[in-house]
């Protein structure tokens, strides 16, 4: 739980510390992840259709297919990554991001937005299918479960992609997992606080349109560094424990 804290506080000094450009990168990503749902959500009024769930679904699913959308978010990762690691950042980082996985980030913004939406679904769709049957309660409990699961691991996905040197989904997935059943407390503490700021956000609105996705991303992007520097130093300790000499009594 330390660990949390100690990001939470780091997090909260590099926002601080680079707030300038920050506010200006999460408005440009906001735009490309918004224009297409905002642009449906116009003509659907002009349309006069009722806004039920599953219409809001479709609209909000739409982000995940805008063209620019994706490809924005991970290049904000890759910038709130170089924070964590205490280097300086510029716009050519988010635009170098942007170009070179642009079309890995629009693959993976489709696999996220199924799964997210998949989980929902099904654990809705049971009860309603099968009603009050005693097994129907333990099914539905095991997708809520795993939605949870899914959201730690969305939560470090893309700050992963962005801190390896080889960059692979496949490799940023499993690490998250990993993470997140490792560090239970570690990813609860942030989750749940991280859930906190971003609700005050969204009241207050203008708030959100600055800073929200920023906040999202460097909190992600700090916890990720956090680990993964101390798996790293764990591993060197272990390292000089291995390699250093067998200590001898004196005239053996």
């Amino acid at each position: 739980m330390g660990q949390a804290f100690r990001v939470i506080v780091k997090t909260f000094k590099d926002i601080w510390g680079e707030m300038f450009l920050l506010v200006l990168m999460n408005l440009l990503t906001l735009v490309c992840l918004a224009a297409l749902p905002f642009l449906a959500l116009t003509l659907l009024q002009v349309l006069g259709f009722e806004f039920s769930l599953p219409t809001l679904l479709v609209v909000l699913a739409l982000s995940a297919l805008s063209p620019l959308g994706p490809a924005a978010m991970l290049a904000l990762y890759h910038v709130t990554n170089r924070i964590a690691n205490d280097f300086a950042i510029s716009w050519d980082i988010y635009w170098d991001a942007f170009k070179k996985h642009f079309k890995k980030a629009w693959v993976f913004g489709i696999f996220s937005q199924f799964v997210t939406f998949a989980i929902p679904v099904n654990a809705i769709w049971y009860p309603q299918m099968f009603g009050n049957q005693m097994w129907v309660s333990w099914v539905q409990g095991a997708w809520l479960a795993l939605g949870l699961f899914w959201l730690a691991i969305s939560f470090y996905v893309m700050a992963f992609f962005a801190e390896q040197e080889t960059k692979r989904w496949r490799t940023a997935l499993r690490n998250s997992a990993l993470i997140a059943a490792a560090n239970p407390i570690f990813t609860l503490v942030l989750l749940l606080f991280v859930g906190l700021i971003m609700g005050l956000s969204l009241l207050l609105t203008p708030v959100f349109i600055l800073l929200g996705l920023a906040v999202w991303a460097m909190f992600g992007s700090e916890a990720v560094v956090n680990r993964v520097n101390a798996f790293r130093e764990r591993m060197k300790a272990e390292s000089s424990q291995t390699s250093a000499p067998e200590h001898r009594p004196e005239g053996a």
